[in-house]
């Protein structure tokens, strides 16, 4: 059997503080590296969906519900739940890795980018 999570693919984020949260795969260790002795996975997903807006709404507020609010983390493989979908992502992997999301300005410039 193949394995089912690869990079871009989309996914639902079982437990923790994004739990049931849709995130995309960036990169992924199967077998564990180093650090993390365990399959795991580097995943940039949203954590905050934007809010329904209506025409009545000022243009202030309505751009103040229009915003995303985006994550990026490392998560143990099984707590990860892979969908059928795959997302055609092109991303920075010098910008958006392991080591990046380790440092605050690094992680805040990652999160910028996406």
């Amino acid at each position: 059997m193949g394995r089912i999570i690869k990079q871009c693919k989309i996914v639902l984020v079982l437990n923790g503080r994004h739990a049931g949260k849709k995130a995309v795969i960036i990169s992924n260790q199967d077998e564990g590296s180093g650090d993390r002795l365990y399959g795991h996975a580097l995943v940039v997903g949203i954590e905050r969906y934007p809010k329904p807006i209506t025409k009545s709404m000022c243009k202030k507020k309505q751009n103040k519900r229009i915003k995303l609010k985006p994550f990026v983390k490392v998560y143990y493989c099984n707590h990860l739940m892979p969908t059928r979908y795959f997302l055609d992502l092109q991303v920075d992997k010098d910008l958006i890795n392991k080591n990046s999301i380790m440092d605050a300005a690094l992680k805040k410039k990652a999160l910028t980018a996406v």
